[in-house]
């Protein structure tokens, strides 16, 4: 059966399967609920939903996490934190009125800007709100900048970060039973797919499954949340949550059609190297015959090896709708349109509050800061043009010499250009190191990318002396210690790694398996990537058997 025409039986079969082995798992795991009612807050799931003019619910009582924790382990991803004080101090303004809005003006938390070009948004158990800078550049209105505010903050009032820690306990376990898989297989030397196997791939592909609806619950009670927000602080609904909706749904599909071309070009690399590597077994055919049998053979490889990549994207297409924690933009859309539809003030029509934030972008710091950032980016999409260098150069002046994404960009066309450097001998990694000097903006991608690009280039001493200063600063940071592990291990011996790994697992239980992985061995990945591969494709053909 091709692998595009897997019958929809067979799915739900998948599906199925998968949620009963979870269930089966979490109900004999004591750190995991065994149901849905076990849950926190698991009676609001059939809840009727906030009116858009009624009471909010009275918020509960927590245990806040340290705020500068927080925003430590925020700045150890990506490109960290975009240090723009004039902006935040007008985002937070806003927050604040959300809050007092809300009843809670006392409550910890502010915004931060994620320098990401995604439009992102999240919120965290800490009370802080992160906020990409492509939100910054496209909403229209200050309607629509306090709809996406009054959302996330919906997150933190009705504490939906309760369940993070059964998330995180679920990883846990689901490491656990990985490593479980890895002994039997070391000390009986099993081969094939066991029963073993199939759980442990059931657990981990299911285990949000577990959580999906309370997921959708919480993202359909935070839009409602933002909505009666912002209509008592004022603002419209058609140019609020409606125009944040909107941009949502249309960047889901641009994002859509931008993987869609990925995968294209995956596909095309994974045919071409499997037909590379059947020529290279037979380079000098010694008849016609031989050659059309080598074609033939090169084909066969590629559309098997195809066949099995495609598979890999279906399935995680599968799995991402199922575990997914947003149902649908556009039934969130939906949802609010007719929760707004039988109160007919709310569609009178009103003029969107932009003067505020015209002016915000436009304060002199703001409007440098941001014109940067959009070079930087324009840079890392094509550092190879004529006049990337110039333009990288101007991202890493006046306010953001020192952020940490304006910098790799410059750092990125050092590299892809060397030859039009003004000094051919320089190394493009020093310049990286502008970012180590303000503790404001530093990123430890930043302290990543140079300690592994003195490594490369056999200044092993000097790389680890970046990477000792990275980790003493992140050191609480989560996000470091997988990147950190690996470089030890490379650096100073896997056995070290190992230790490493076991200690991050202690202090940060979600990285336990991150952390492992980690500290795997060069050899030991390779063994491990060979398993994979071959279960990989047991898995596929299990799954094309016909019923």
């Amino acid at each position: 059966m091709p692998v595009n025409k897997i019958t929809v039986r067979r799915w739900r079969n998948l599906k199925a399967s998968a949620f009963v082995a979870t269930l089966a798992l979490l109900a004999g795991c004591k750190t995991m609920p065994t149901s849905l009612a076990e849950l926190p807050f698991a009676s609001q799931l059939g809840a009727a939903p906030l009116s858009p003019t009624a009471a909010l619910p009275p918020p509960s009582e927590r245990t806040w996490p340290t705020v500068a924790q927080d925003e430590l382990n925020q700045r150890a991803r990506g490109f960290g934190l975009v240090n723009a004080p004039e902006m935040q101090r007008y985002l937070n303004g806003l927050y604040a009125r959300i809050k007092t809005q809300a009843g809670v003006p006392d409550w910890p938390g502010s915004v931060h800007i994620l320098a990401n070009e995604a439009l992102q948004a999240y919120a965290t158990g800490a009370g802080n709100l992160y906020v990409s800078l492509p939100w910054l550049n496209s909403v229209q209105s200050e309607d629509e900048l306090v709809a996406l505010l009054s959302h996330e903050f919906g997150h933190v009032y009705l504490h939906y970060h309760q369940l993070e820690g059964a998330v995180a306990n679920a990883d846990a376990t689901a490491s656990l039973l990985a490593l479980g898989v890895a002994l039997v297989q070391k000390t009986t030397q099993a081969t094939g797919w066991t029963d073993v196997d199939s759980m442990a791939t059931a657990y981990v592909l299911g285990r949000g499954l577990v959580t999906t609806v309370y997921g959708r619950s919480q993202e359909s009670a935070a839009d409602n949340f933002g909505l009666n927000v912002s209509l008592k602080l004022g603002y419209s609904y058609e140019h609020g949550m409606k125009a944040f909706l909107e941009r949502m749904a249309s960047w889901e599909e641009k994002n859509e059609a931008n993987e869609k071309e990925k995968q294209a070009q995956i596909l095309k690399m994974v045919r071409e190297r499997a037909i590379s590597k059947i020529a290279k077994q037979n380079p000098t055919p010694n008849s016609a015959l031989s050659v059309s049998l080598a074609q033939s053979q090169g084909e066969v490889s590629a559309n098997v090896d195809s066949a099995l990549q495609q598979f890999a994207f279906e399935l995680n297409k599968v799995s991402e709708k199922l575990r997914s924690d947003h149902p649908l933009t556009v039934e969130r859309m939906d949802t609010l349109a007719l929760a707004v539809a039988s109160i007919p003030e709310l569609h009178i029509d009103k003029e969107p509050v932009s003067r505020s934030l015209e002016a915000a972008r436009k304060e002199k710091r703001t409007a440098t800061l941001l014109s940067n950032y959009a070079l930087a980016l324009a840079v890392l999409k094509a550092p190879g043009d004529p006049g990337a260098l110039a333009q990288a150069r101007k991202a890493t002046t006046g306010v953001t010499a020192s952020h940490a994404l304006p910098l790799y960009a410059l750092y990125t066309v050092l590299s892809k250009q060397p030859a039009t450097a003004r000094n051919r001998r320089i190394d493009p990694g020093q310049v990286l190191e502008a970012n180590f000097k303000s503790e404001s903006d530093r990123a430890w991608k930043i302290y990543q990318t140079r300690s592994s690009g003195l490594q490369e280039g056999r200044q092993t001493a000097a790389a680890k002396k970046v990477m000792d200063q990275g980790l003493s600063y992140f050191q609480n940071a989560e996000e470091a210690w997988p990147e950190a592990i690996r470089f030890y291990g490379e650096t100073q011996g896997w056995d070290d790694a190992k230790r490493m790994a076991q200690n991050c697992g202690k202090n940060f239980q979600r990285m336990t398996s991150r952390c492992n992985e980690a500290s795997a061995s060069p050899a030991e990945r390779a063994t491990a990537e060979r398993k994979l591969k071959e279960k990989s494709g047991q898995f596929m053909q299990k799954m094309l058997k016909t019923p």
